[in-house]
């Protein structure tokens, strides 16, 4: 009996009846979070034009440039402006760490922000831009910095996919940084540049040093001895093999040597007053490369090349004889060219 009157309802404490509006308020909220699209779905955004302006608040002070193309994703907006987050690796020398209006890194210089370390340039920071830090690696660190974009300057892009991240760390990837000492993992072909055939091979073991990086290509050094009869003087000549970030990296080393780079053109454009790498009204190739790299590159066009150069079409793949004349352009660190001749 006692078992029977302690089951009794009235044992139960009666829940109190939910008023009509707060009902209608759960459902609704339940019906957008369902039914909404993850917001990276509808947001995804590349940069329209190279050296787009990244600003720290709508209308505020200029803490970078942007690279075309570069996939961002739309945050918020205000006033004509669209709140993005650039994601990438910097050079370590090229940063201090400070405690200021909630970064922990500064830019010591104007420096360049990549997808990976030595890869695909997203942008060129200002000297004492702030940022925040997010990872380290070999001669670099990986950062982030929220800032503003004029909604003009954006369009549509893929959009990104939900909790995308770089590749895990690995071994291989560590070692390929540029400026490691690294040794062969089995016999290698070897190459002038990466689009030409094998020129040779390096056995297993063979330690090497890494000097540059472009996608999935290394630039190696390595010491051997060769008899002195077989050797010619090479002076005059070009060069193949060079990469962009080679030219960044040591500009005044670069300067005036000639190279042989397959690029591809985007357009023929003219310079004006707002570029003080160029003269005003000065013709000169807007191109990416050399091949297989992202990076921008300018190559400036004497008089009479400029009516062959016009008949190029975007994204023509086009292999120039090119004299250095600077390892890095003025704001965005991109290595301008001389053009001598256009290969057949």
């Amino acid at each position: 009996m006692t078992f029977v009157r302690n089951c009794r309802p009235q044992s139960i404490a009666a829940r109190r009846p939910q008023p009509a509006a707060r009902i209608l308020f759960s459902l609704a909220v339940l019906v957008a979070l369902l039914g909404a699209p993850p917001a990276s779905a509808q947001q995804a955004a590349t940069v329209r034009r190279d050296g787009e302006p990244l600003l720290g608040a709508p209308g505020g002070t200029q803490i970078g440039r942007l690279a075309a193309g570069v996939p961002l994703v739309r945050q918020a907006a205000s006033a004509g402006a669209v709140q993005v987050t650039v994601d990438g690796w910097i050079a370590r020398a090229a940063v201090a760490a400070v405690n200021r209006d909630g970064h922990n890194l500064q830019t010591t210089r104007e420096e360049n922000v990549r997808a990976v370390p030595n890869g695909r340039l997203l942008a060129r920071l200002v000297k004492g831009a702030l940022l925040d830090s997010v990872d380290a690696r070999a001669g670099w660190l990986h950062v982030r910095r929220t800032g503003w974009v004029a909604a003009r300057g954006l369009g549509g892009g893929a959009p990104a996919a939900a909790g995308a991240a770089p590749p895990a760390d690995s071994a291989a990837a560590a070692a390929a940084d540029s400026g490691n000492d690294a040794v062969l993992l089995r016999e290698a072909p070897v190459y002038r540049n990466t689009g030409g055939a094998p020129a040779g091979t390096l056995e297993a073991g063979v330690p090497v040093r890494v000097t540059a990086r472009a996608g999935d290509w290394v630039r190696v050094q390595t010491s051997a001895w060769v008899k002195a009869s077989d050797l010619k003087a090479s002076a005059g000549q070009s060069v193949s093999g060079v990469t962009a970030a080679e030219l960044r990296s040591a500009p005044e080393e670069w300067k005036g040597k000639t190279l042989r780079w397959t690029i591809q053109f985007l357009a023929l454009q003219t310079a004006d007053e707002l570029r003080p790498d160029f003269t005003p009204g000065q013709r000169y190739i807007l191109a990416r490369g050399p091949a297989p790299e992202y990076a921008f590159v300018y190559v400036t066009v004497p008089p009479e090349l400029v009516d062959r150069v016009a008949r190029l079409q975007p994204l023509d793949s086009v292999t120039v004889v090119a004299r250095v004349k600077s390892g890095r352009s003025t704001y965005l660190a991109n290595p301008i060219l001389e053009l001598v001749s256009l290969a057949p």
